[in-house]
Formats: structure tokens, sequence, C-alpha cells
């Protein structure tokens, strides 16, 4: 498993304002199957910040790929800006 890293903050937690334990990895809907013994990160998981983790509510049926295009679409939208 990776460590935190906000797909829309793109800073690694290190140099985040939050700590470790302050992410939440959120399960999307996976797109591919692994082995019993694969080990790694799984496409379908994403870590997000306090501050960006309520833009996954109600996205977790779409695959991680497709639920980030449109959290940033949503965001450019509101803000003009990506993240």
């Amino acid at each position: 498993m990776m460590p935190p890293f906000c797909p829309l903050c793109r800073v690694p937690y290190q140099l985040s304002d939050f700590a470790y334990e302050d992410f939440t990895l959120v399960h999307f809907r996976p797109t591919q199957t692994y082995p019993d013994d694969w080990a790694g990160h799984p496409e379908h998981c994403e870590w997000f910040c306090p501050s960006h983790l309520p833009l996954t509510k109600g996205l977790t049926h779409l695959p991680a790929a497709e639920a980030l295009a449109h959290i940033q679409a949503n965001l450019r939208e509101s803000t003009g800006r990506d993240t």
C-alpha cells in the first residue's frame, strides 16, 4: 500500500498540513481483479486529505479515474481551479 498522497493536493503527506492518520483511503469501484497473493496498492483506492474527502461523497460507485475526473471538473466549475 502506498503512503497517503491526496490526488487533488498533489503533495506528499509529510509536506502537507495533515498527519498520516488524518488521511482516509477511499475505495472506488474496482476495475481489475487481483490474485490472492497479490501485494501492492489497488488501482481503485485513493488517499484523500480531510479537506478533499467530502468531495468523494456519492462517487464511490465509479472507477477511481472517473471519480477523480468528476471531482476535478466540479472544482474547476466552482472555483476556476483544479484544487
